[in-house]
């Protein structure tokens, strides 16, 4: 018996965010070819709309957007039969450890055609196939967020002074400018044999040191003003990639600080080796989180919360303050 094309509507509104998705994805598994499900939300389901339209599967478009609710429509256009056992294939791959460029372009494929569930999933599985979270981390969620950039590149939004998002930029342009300098450094104290003969480049040492140290107030108002925005709405997965990224920034911007201020407790190759390490950790890693950050996380925010959330995280920007190198023009109070 042929099922009716009669659409279904479901409400997730008031859920939980592991209940909306309990709720969600079935719906959507459920769906034959040709079919549709109405999906009546609290807020834009943006990233949901993000997810589905990369699967290849779905057409998605909106029914009505705000300001009460938002209602989409998701219609069922094509079913891939093989998603789960491509998925299982990647997973042997890297759990024997071919993290080689033809599976990252595996995975890129499997993610532009996997939903948010489907990815959780992934990960859960490599967890229990004891890999390691920095594996997980660095070979799957950069590839998912990757994918991300991808669907943004055609909506970027820009906003000027003293807008939060203009703040955090401005703010990335120098940290970088500390990185580089750092990377110069590094270079010199590479080629030093002594402390005497890489002295002249302590100071400057320090200096980039200090900087980088100085971006944790940038790093907390990303955490407490603007991470919990997009976590209420329902952007966890992004917002978890750069929170673990800040752990490991703290530690080792920490602990070169500590080692450029006092040389004088290693010895010298001993200080070498260390601040090489740290250093060009730093460089690499924080260069791409401050890519995803420029070109992921703060375009989803601009093209998924209001006038009035941000008003709300400039607020909370102002309480918890500015960077010492800040330009002075972002600084500017809420009223």
């Amino acid at each position: 018996m042929n099922r009716t094309r009669e659409i279904k509507t479901i409400d997730p509104r008031g859920l939980e965010h592991h209940e909306k998705e309990e709720l969600i994805f079935p719906s959507l598994e459920e769906l034959l070819k040709g079919e549709s499900l109405r999906i009546v939300m609290e807020f834009n389901p943006l990233p949901l709309v993000y997810l589905l339209k990369t699967r290849g599967e779905f057409e998605v478009f909106y029914e009505k957007e705000g300001p009460e609710e938002w209602i989409l429509v998701v219609k069922r256009i094509a079913v891939d039969e093989n998603k789960k056992e491509q998925l299982k294939e990647m997973v042997q791959k890297l759990k024997r450890g071919d993290i080689s460029e033809a599976t990252k372009k595996q995975a890129k494929k499997l993610f532009q055609a996997v939903d948010a569930k489907g990815i959780k999933d992934m990960e859960q599985e490599l967890k229990k196939q004891e890999l390691s979270p920095e594996v997980i981390r660095k070979n799957l969620c950069d590839i998912h967020l990757e994918v991300l950039r991808e669907k943004l590149v055609d909506q970027q939004i820009e906003v000027e002074a003293p807008h939060p998002v203009n703040s955090f930029m401005e703010e990335h342009k120098i940290i970088l400018q500390s990185l580089n300098d750092l990377g110069s450094v590094l270079e010199k104290l590479n080629k030093s044999k002594s402390f005497e003969n890489f002295n002249p480049e302590l100071e400057k040492l320090r200096d980039c040191s200090h900087h980088l140290v100085e971006a944790e107030s940038h790093h907390q108002r990303e955490e407490e003003a603007l991470f919990p925005k997009l976590e209420d709405q329902e952007i966890s997965e992004p917002v978890e990639i750069m929170k673990l990224d800040h752990v490991e920034f703290r530690k080792r911007k920490q602990a070169l600080y500590q080692l450029s201020h006092n040389p004088g407790d290693y010895q010298f190759d001993v200080f070498k080796k260390r601040c090489i390490e740290l250093g060009e950790y730093l460089i690499e890693e924080l260069e791409n989180h401050i890519f995803k950050e420029d070109n992921i996380i703060y375009q989803i925010a601009l093209q998924t919360l209001s006038e009035k959330e941000w008003q709300v995280v400039k607020r909370e920007c102002d309480k918890i303050g500015y960077c010492c190198f800040t330009p002075q023009d972002q600084t500017e109070k809420s009223n």
